[in-house]
């Protein structure tokens, strides 16, 4: 289960309840669909299992810190966006 998402849910049907009970002109209609998308978020979150940490790249490979592009830890340079890698002295 995925225990944030379905919190977001609850957060967000709160939300919507509040915008519902205040009645401003242009803001209530928002009450619907933030209300229909809490509603959905608590029904999906227990069939979503919980995501597993950060996503790591493969041995001998970095990320780029610009593009975030999947690069060789011995370039300098990212073959996508040409920005230059910073490395430890």
């Amino acid at each position: 289960m995925r225990s944030r998402l379905f919190f977001a849910g609850a957060m967000m049907l709160i939300f919507s309840a509040v915008l519902f009970v205040l009645q401003l002109p242009l803001v209530f209609f928002w009450s619907i669909p933030f209300g229909i998308s809490g509603i959905i978020m608590m029904i999906v979150a227990p069939f979503l299992k919980e995501s597993e940490g950060p996503v790591k790249p493969p041995d001998g490979y970095v990320f780029c810190v610009y593009c975030s592009n999947v690069i060789s830890a011995s370039a300098t340079r990212c073959n996508y966006c040409n920005g230059k890698q910073p490395r430890e002295s």
